[in-house]
């Protein structure tokens, strides 16, 4: 089965550490990460920039299943 990961290629980081069994689900995740910093009205990257929440780039990405 596979999981999904959302990865924050703004900053080159997982946006979480959750993993989803749906696209779906993380497409929901990216929303509510979005949400939490629309209230102060920018995203504060890893480098120290403000931007708009709406420039903050999220990929969701398949992860690669773990060995037995």
């Amino acid at each position: 089965m596979t999981m999904y990961g959302l990865y924050n290629a703004t900053d080159g980081v997982l946006a979480s550490l959750n993993s989803f069994k749906t696209r779906r689900a993380a497409r929901a995740y990216a929303r509510r990460f979005r949400q939490r910093f629309a209230a102060q009205g920018y995203y504060l990257t890893a480098d120290g920039r403000r931007i708009a929440v709406e420039e903050v780039r999220l990929e969701i990405v398949a992860l690669e299943e773990a060995g037995p």
